[in-house]
């Protein structure tokens, strides 16, 4: 595959990643609204600070894509479907507000709020594994 479809790939990735969300409560906050001291503080969620860490990483893994397509033309169609097949679920369900599909039914509304966490703990998990495997294939290529 060639580098430069990568570096393009993982360019749009880490775009969509990026919380937008930031930008609008900076602007919207009432840090710069606020009459009374210390009545400026603002709740944010948890998933737009695990995009951000999200995007902050795929911007590092973006540059070094870049960097290998300076360095060679061609890698690894294998290595590259493994990272991409385990980063783009994590970009996914990042995005997506995985609470808004469910149909909470009373009885069951501890169940599924485990369920809604797990599914966001794993597809971390199966990010963070898909960075360190590029870690993996970089350091490799830069010892050939």
């Amino acid at each position: 595959m060639k580098t430069k479809s990568a570096f393009i790939i993982f360019t749009l990735l880490s775009l969509a990643v990026f919380p937008y969300y930031i930008a609008i409560l900076t602007i919207n906050s009432d840090f710069f609204y606020s009459i009374i001291p210390g009545w400026h503080t603002t709740i944010i969620p948890g998933q737009i600070i695990s995009n951000l860490i999200k995007f902050i990483i795929l911007s590092i893994v973006t540059f070094h894509y870049w960097k290998l397509s300076k360095l060679s033309k061609e890698i690894s169609y294998k290595k590259f479907l493994i990272h991409f097949s385990l980063t783009f679920p994590g970009v996914l369900f990042g995005k997506i507000n995985l609470y808004d599909l469910l149909t909470f039914n009373p009885e069951y509304v501890i169940h599924q709020i485990q369920i809604v966490v797990f599914i966001h703990i794993f597809m971390n998990v199966l990010f963070f594994v898909g960075q360190i495997l590029f870690w993996i294939f970089y350091v490799r290529f830069l010892k050939k």
